[in-house]
């Protein structure tokens, strides 16, 4: 018989903000003591709620696990869409919108370095990880294919989708090598041949002016 689903999502904002403080306690006790050392109990009490309170949102700390992964993909995602604003687009200096890309992502791992070190090997463990990874992964990747539509008249490549799961996904390994796997190079030269890769891959040669 399928588990009876209790927990509610908020729509009040007060509801809403007491959501989020239970997320929040709980990412910084996976990093503290990692995810199977961490109990609902200990997340509501860092929350500053009661263990009601917390069951009231999430059915067991797993919900609060998967909902975490769901954030850190989202944040991802609002850094690439606040990096690649219409200004830039406008500009069409094609190697600076890779640039921008790669830095958001970059960005978006360094600042939560831990947390991402702490969740990473359980979206392969627990059930449900690796589907809302895969989901997560997919919003980014379709969001990255409409900002290549914007510009498709600079690029190379015609299958919008193809290139940017490729940008995405080349970017992602590369980032991982340097800030969790380590790598043979130095990490800022590897950031430079991946933007170098990048535009070679997608960007139309400049034309040339005059004879």
């Amino acid at each position: 018989m399928a588990k009876a689903i209790k927990a509610r999502s908020p729509v009040q904002k007060r509801g809403i903000e007491t959501k989020a403080k239970v997320v929040e306690a709980a990412k910084a006790l996976f990093v503290e003591k990692g995810y199977y050392n961490t109990h609902a109990l200990e997340i509501a009490a860092r929350a500053g709620v009661a263990t009601g309170t917390f069951y009231s949102y999430f059915n067991d700390k797993k919900e609060v696990l998967l909902e975490v992964i769901r954030q850190f993909y989202r944040d991802a995602l609002d850094k690439v869409l606040a990096g690649l604003d219409q200004d830039l687009l406008r500009s069409g200096d094609g190697r600076k919108i890779i640039r921008t890309l790669i830095q958001a992502l970059y960005d978006i791992h360094a600042s939560q370095q831990d947390l991402h070190r702490a969740i990473f090997p359980l979206i392969f463990m627990i059930e449900d990880g690796l589907a809302i990874s895969r989901q997560e992964d997919r919003s980014v990747i379709q969001t990255i294919a409409a900002y290549f539509e914007s510009y498709r008249h600079l690029l190379r490549v015609t299958d919008m989708q193809a290139a940017a799961e490729i940008a995405f996904k080349a970017s992602d390994e590369i980032i991982h090598r340097i800030l969790f796997w380590g790598c043979e190079s130095e990490g800022q030269k590897l950031l430079l041949e991946l933007e170098d890769m990048l535009f070679q891959y997608l960007m139309l040669p400049p034309k040339r002016s005059g004879p």
